[in-house]
């Protein structure tokens, strides 16, 4: 009776593998990888706030004041989440 593994047990195999995988790692690649991870995410977060001002700009200029004003708040908090992920990525330069 050969059984496939179902989806929780694949996934959890995943886990510990990427897990095991990542501990095996020397830690100037661990700090690596962790860097480059922050870098994507701010420059993410940068593309996406660029994005949802221009949006709000366009919103405006069709006159649709209160969405244009979702879209401005959105911009807001992704430059802010953009500005920590800079902060981070700086704490972790040597």
């Amino acid at each position: 009776m050969d059984r496939e593994p179902g989806r929780v047990q694949r996934i959890a195999a995943l886990i510990v593998s990427a897990g095991m995988i990542w501990y095996m790692l020397p830690d100037h690649h661990r700090e690596l990888i962790r860097m480059r991870m922050v870098y994507v995410a701010q420059r993410a977060a940068a593309r996406v706030a660029r994005t949802e001002g221009q949006t709000g700009m366009g919103e405006e200029l069709a006159g649709r004041p209160g969405v244009a004003e979702r879209h401005y708040t959105a911009a807001y908090a992704f430059s802010r989440t953009r500005d920590a992920f800079g902060r981070a990525l700086e704490s972790m330069r040597p």
